[in-house]
């Protein structure tokens, strides 16, 4: 009977192991599949996070082709490019399949391209950079930077585009100076990409950088030195007095772009014939310091496009050269919402 008991109390036990080892079993499936579940639902989500990054890419090309033919069909309406053409207003957000679209496009001759400072090479140097290096520094100074400011972030801007290694002068800075910092790195000694570029530059805080941002571009690998009157912002007349060197007031400045008409002028001779700058030929002079950099003929734009797809918000940059009956893009890059800069 001992024995009976015995192997009662045996199989019982072995019932005992045998569930509990179920219930691992079941437990070890039930954390494997959860973790096999959230594994999925994250590669499912990437997979639709890539489909609309996509999606908006494409519709960010879209605009890109609306904004060529737009430029296109208009300069070729009025000969020259003025504010109160099409492309000068921000557009939308306009609805379309899955999302929105908005726009804004800014004339890059209404705004001081930074390599217009390139000095070029001995070989082959730039003429025009003499006088983009006055003009920089008025508009540093109708911005209010001290005079150490002035000559400090002109000086180190010379060095960084320059193909040299020697100091402009002893408020420039070349390698020597970038490869004493935490971070090492040499200037660069050749034009611009991207206006990011210039918090690399020595001085170039991010207190400077926000206050002249408004005001400078870059024109990717050119240098041209040609401002637009007609599509310049009123809001922002320091740049319209430094290209007459400051002998034009920021308040007059403003006072002439706020009265400026809607459709420009269409060249460069009625610009220069209007009261307020006949007022600037020095005595003995045919001409005011400043004018040979003019144009009405625009050839550089910059798109920022903002585009939503479903839950995606896509935010590029896209610059564009409109010559000769062809719009063709000469960068792109994604940006960061900083629709107000």
């Amino acid at each position: 009977m001992n024995r009976c008991l015995n192997a009662g109390k045996s199989r019982h036990q072995q019932r005992g192991v045998a569930l509990i080892t179920v219930l691992l079993v079941v437990a070890i499936v039930a954390v494997v599949a959860v973790n096999m579940s959230g594994r999925l639902k994250g590669q499912v989500d990437r997979a639709h996070a890539m489909e609309m990054a996509e999606n908006a890419y494409w519709h960010w090309l879209s605009a890109e082709q609306l904004v060529r033919q737009v430029l296109l069909a208009e300069i070729e309406n009025d000969d020259y490019v003025h504010g109160g053409q099409n492309w000068a207003n921000q557009q939308g957000p306009f609805p379309v399949e899955g999302g929105f679209i908005g726009g804004r496009v800014r004339d890059l001759h209404a705004c001081f391209n930074l390599n217009a400072l390139f000095p070029g090479s001995e070989e082959s140097p730039v003429a025009s950079s003499g006088l983009a290096l006055e003009q920089y520094q008025a508009l540093l100074q109708a911005l209010e930077f001290d005079d150490f400011t002035v000559q400090q972030l002109s000086a180190t801007l010379l060095d960084w585009l320059d193909e040299d290694n020697v100091l402009t002068n002893q408020y420039g800075a070349e390698d020597a100076d970038y490869e004493s910092m935490p971070r090492p790195y040499q200037a660069a000694n050749s034009l611009m990409s991207h206006i990011s570029e210039l918090r690399q530059v020595v001085g170039y805080t991010q207190e400077v950088y926000e206050r002249i941002r408004p005001h400078v571009c870059v024109i990717p690998q050119r240098s041209d030195l040609a401002f637009n009157l007609n599509t310049m912002d009123p809001e922002r007349p320091e740049l319209l007095s430094a290209i007459f060197l400051g002998l034009l007031g920021v308040e007059q400045a403003r006072d002439m772009l706020s009265g400026w008409p809607p459709e420009g002028y269409a060249s460069v001779e009625e610009i220069t014939n209007l009261a307020e700058l006949q007022g600037l030929v020095p005595e003995g002079d045919e001409q005011v310091r400043g004018e040979e950099s003019l144009t009405v003929e625009s050839e550089f734009f910059e798109l920022r496009a903002a585009i939503q797809y479903g839950d995606t918000e896509f935010f590029a940059v896209s610059i564009i050269q409109a010559l000769d009956g062809e719009a063709r893009i000469l960068h792109r890059s994604r940006r960061g919402y900083d629709w107000n800069d």
